[in-house]
């Protein structure tokens, strides 16, 4: 069970005026893995049998916490640290995956630190695969496409109004080697289970090009049924090599389970495609604990080299074997505390 703490500073017990401030932190994570068969499609190469971590959601550890700091106003953390479950190690850079300290009240929020990119809110909203099991739309942001995520970054979000929420994220490259900068904004709408977004960054590269990046997402549901749909443009400025992915979902209820199925474009502007058809159904053991079952594969034109992505894996062609067509069957257990 998630952990909680309620701490109230001594010296303020001691105060004979005033609210007590109170602070909270927050222990939760998730653990995920799978059993998968895996085939890239190359010739001669067949599939093969792993152990994934993050299938369905990426295996993590994290810290939330904040103190009221009166008048409405809240002090925020969040610290996020990807695990991979089938070695113990831990993903990329230890808090890799969020790392941020902020400010919360009437006006909004205010956070700084390595936060999630704009567009990446629009994405994962209108994802009907949740950004999980393969077939996702996490293939855009693969290969330096769109950004997900920000480092050395402010970003500013609005109240909600009537629905509308917007969203302002800056990340200055710092002047350092290998740094890009990157300018991002969004608009996303809510009212009950119909969803709206929008967003869009400028990259500046360190070749001083700028490139564009989009998104466009929608979302409904009605009884046991949801349906959901994103539009993704990576445009690199002068490259002659724009990137396009459209995504179509729908998801309904079975029993204590979920049935998943999504439709999957690629295109990049010098002619490859690749069309990927994705489904899973998850079986609900608690209200933490679920199981799945997934099956998704990915059909490549001649020159394309598209794969298919779950929250943490792939499963891509080498860049010998264009018009390879990848495919994968996965059987999980997920774990949420």
């Amino acid at each position: 069970m998630t952990k909680r703490w309620l701490v109230a500073c001594p010296l303020l017990v001691a105060l004979p005026f005033g609210a007590q401030a109170q602070s909270s932190v927050t222990l939760y994570g998730i653990v995920d893995a799978a059993v998968a068969l895996e085939d890239t499609g190359e010739p001669g190469r067949g599939s093969r049998k792993v152990l994934n971590s993050g299938n369905q959601s990426s295996s993590r550890l994290g810290f939330r916490g904040s103190e009221d700091l009166g008048a409405g106003l809240k002090a925020v953390f969040n610290l996020e640290s990807g695990v991979s479950l089938d070695t113990g190690a831990a993903d990329s850079a230890f808090f890799g995956r969020r790392a941020v300290v902020g400010l919360e009240g009437g006006f909004g929020a205010l956070m700084l630190g390595r936060e999630y990119a704009p567009i990446a809110a629009v994405a994962g909203a209108a994802d009907i695969m949740g950004q999980g099991f393969f077939g996702t739309n996490l293939g855009a942001f693969a290969s330096n496409r769109l950004t997900r995520r920000l480092s050395n970054s402010v970003t500013y979000v609005t109240p909600r109004f009537n629905g509308l929420r917007a969203s302002i994220a800056a990340s200055p490259s710092e002047g350092a080697s290998g740094a890009t900068r990157v300018l991002g904004s969004a608009v996303e709408f809510n009212a009950g289970r119909l969803y709206a977004g929008g967003g869009y960054h400028d990259v500046e590269r360190l070749n001083g090009l700028k490139d564009k990046e989009y998104a466009l997402g929608f979302g409904y549901g009605i009884g046991d049924v949801d349906v959901k749909g994103n539009y993704l443009v990576a445009d690199p400025s002068g490259a002659g090599n724009k990137f396009e992915q459209f995504n179509i979902g729908a998801s309904i209820g079975l029993g204590k389970g979920r049935l998943f199925g999504n439709v999957q474009s690629n295109r990049l502007e010098g002619g490859a495609k690749g069309t990927a058809l994705a489904a899973t159904y998850s079986y609900e053991l608690s209200r933490r604990t679920n199981v799945y079952a997934s099956y998704a594969r990915l059909s490549n034109n001649a020159s394309g080299r598209f794969g298919l992505n779950s929250s943490s894996t792939s499963v891509t062609p080498a860049a010998s074997a264009p018009g390879a067509d990848p495919s994968v069957m996965a059987l999980g257990v997920r774990h949420r505390f």
